[in-house]
């Protein structure tokens, strides 16, 4: 299948087309992964030994860029993998990439291969030839996407091997909650920082400002709802969406969830009710409604605090814009000059955060740590107790820790409860494993 793209995609491909280093700004639906898709195509036609990662930061994006768009268009001529945590091939994940011509993985999984150091678990950045970083805007505090790109700044300032090209998308690098014109553009040259970034935007007209409260809207006939007083299961979610892309269903009432990554069809009506989010999320929503003459509404009571949060996301909005024009403007010395001061400040808070970490975890024995009840602040167990699974998850090994609590579960056989200690003080969601696993190191 050919992979065409229309002449705005073209034009922002440039430069990773090139081999440099850049982040495709386009808004939600303007078809960053099929560009993404397009340069991975032209990289591993021209690249020698070429080995590609698309790295997600949610298990269903796996799935869903594998199916809708990598396979499609390259399943044909060269071997793709995908992993996930529920995928029983990531524990092989060092071997999957040497046998693979491309990977398309949650970056957890790429993080726990980078320091694990078995054979088959293993791998380094210098095996890959092109890292493909969706919703890169999350590449920073302590995410994920953070780390491994810290690795990645880490090896470039030492000069070490030959780093893969990096390829970020993103509908909005956001301003990272700055609200002055100069931080903003630090929070900008911060996410492009991991190399001489060129932010490549979509040459778009202005579109009017977004009415935030529509009253009165004319009531429609024959909407079909699916109502359900339960948490879906994936493949539940994926039927759903499925059946609303197909038009079996033209109603879907979702959480913030819908906001990023998944492939939900373009909407003649975007409602936003009573959501809290950032200028990013915002974007992100009345990016789905982009069918002809949609209408994106936010429903809250008047002067609250919704409309506020909405007011100022847009004022964040047009402030990441001018902070980009800003970054655009420099010349290539200050810029790289920027960048290098950047880098070896993050080169530095890393080594001062390991440090610190290290001298935390000497200060207190497990045994001296002890947990408590969040509610009543009933002892529950002590740090001896505790493992860590796949370095992600933490169980409880001590036998008498299931006499310190109660388990209620929600649905039946889908591992999900909540955990409440003897005097009923509920302490969240959690899954029970009911697998048995080995307990590979402690906490």
């Amino acid at each position: 299948m050919d992979c065409n793209l229309r002449p705005y995609q073209e034009e922002v491909v440039q430069a990773a087309l090139r081999g440099e280093n850049s982040i495709i700004w386009m808004p939600t639906g303007g078809g960053k992964t099929r560009a993404a898709v397009y340069v991975t195509k032209k990289h591993l036609e021209t690249t020698v030994n070429a080995k590609v990662a698309v790295l997600v930061n949610k298990v269903h994006l796996v799935d869903q860029h594998f199916a809708k768009e990598f396979k499609p268009y390259l399943g044909s001529t060269y071997k793709i993998t995908a992993i996930s945590g529920d995928s029983n091939e990531k524990d092989l994940f060092g071997c999957l990439v040497k046998a693979s011509d491309l990977v398309i993985c949650t970056a957890q999984i790429l993080e726990n291969a980078l320091i694990n150091m078995e054979e088959e678990k293993h791998v380094e950045l210098t095996d890959f030839t092109l890292l493909v970083i969706d919703e890169c805007h999350h590449t920073q505090k302590e995410s994920v996407y953070n780390k491994i790109m810290g690795r990645y700044v880490e090896k470039k300032v030492r000069k070490e091997g030959n780093l893969p090209q990096i390829l970020g998308l993103t509908a909005s690098p956001g301003t990272g909650g700055n609200k002055q014109l100069d931080k903003a553009v630090e929070h900008v040259l911060q996410v492009k920082q991991t190399e001489a970034f060129k932010l490549i935007e979509e040459n778009r007209k202005q579109t009017e400002a977004f009415k935030l409260i529509e009253e009165n809207r004319k009531q429609t006939e024959a909407f079909k709802l699916i109502e359900e007083n339960r948490k879906q299961t994936e493949n539940e979610q994926k039927e759903t969406i499925k059946h609303f892309r197909k038009g079996i269903l033209n109603l879907l009432i979702s959480t913030s969830v819908a906001e990023e990554g998944l492939d939900i069809p373009e909407c003649n009506l975007v409602v936003r009710y009573g959501l809290l989010t950032n200028e990013i999320a915002q974007q992100q929503a009345s990016g789905r409604a982009r069918a002809m003459n949609s209408v994106y509404s936010v429903v809250a009571e008047e002067g609250g605090r919704e409309i506020r949060r909405e007011l100022t996301n847009e004022y964040l909005e047009s402030l990441t814009a001018k902070a980009i024009d800003q970054v655009q403007q420099m010349s290539p010395r200050e810029f790289r000059l920027k960048i290098s001061e950047l880098q070896q400040i993050t080169v530095m808070s890393r080594i001062q955060a390991e440090k610190k970490k290290d001298e935390r975890e000497q200060r207190y024995s497990p045994g001296q740590v002890q947990f408590q009840c969040r509610g009543c602040f009933l002892p529950v167990c002590s740090g001896e107790d505790l493992r860590k699974i796949e370095n992600t998850h933490h169980v409880n090994i001590n036998p008498e820790f299931e006499w310190q609590c109660t388990l209620f579960f929600l649905l039946s056989w889908l591992d999900d409860c909540t955990l409440s200690c003897l005097l009923q003080q509920t302490n969240g969601h959690y899954y029970v494993r009911r697998k048995r696993c080995e307990i590979a190191n402690s906490v």
